[in-house]
């Protein structure tokens, strides 16, 4: 007689490598395609920014369009050339006056005394949240058109806004 073998039955209990992935496909620690939590986080994070950017678009109306921010680039790439009175006034007539500190910057060496006058005032009333060194550069934009500005209006406005930096 032959001697009997425990680990038959052993191995007839023993689930096979197939069962025991099976097993390990429907355990909770195993992802089952998804992404890690990191990924998710940072994919939320990018997907909040766009929104916040469009939602940011769509309350600035016609200002947060590509055309606008084509005629801006158009006033900063014809800035000291001939184009520039024509950029500017396209861009005034379209969108009034700018409220981005570089381009305002810019327009001070525009000509028409009232567009002038509206960009001083702009530029004071952003100052206080300025860069040290942005104020500075208002300064001596401000220094410069109270020499070469033609109208005693502008050159007093000029003078007043030097003061108050």
């Amino acid at each position: 007689m032959t001697p009997r073998r425990d680990s038959d039955d052993d191995e007839q209990e023993r689930p096979s490598w197939r069962e025991i992935d099976r097993m390990r496909d429907r355990s909770r620690h195993v992802s089952r395609g998804e992404r890690t939590s990191k990924e998710r986080s940072l994919r939320s994070t990018w997907a909040k920014q766009q929104y916040l950017k469009e939602a940011e678009k769509l309350f600035q109306g016609v200002k947060g369009s590509k055309e606008h921010k084509a005629a801006v680039d158009a006033i900063h790439r014809s800035y000291g050339t001939g184009k520039f009175t024509t950029a500017v006034k396209k861009y005034l007539q379209t969108y009034g006056l700018p409220r981005e500190w570089g381009t305002l910057l810019l327009l001070l060496d525009y000509k028409d005394e009232e567009v002038l006058a509206e960009v001083i005032g702009n530029l004071k009333s952003l100052a206080p949240t300025r860069t040290p060194a942005e104020k500075l550069g208002l300064k001596n934009k401000l220094e410069i058109l109270t020499f070469t500005a033609r109208s005693g209006r502008i050159n007093s406005l000029a003078e007043a806004a030097l003061k108050e930096l």
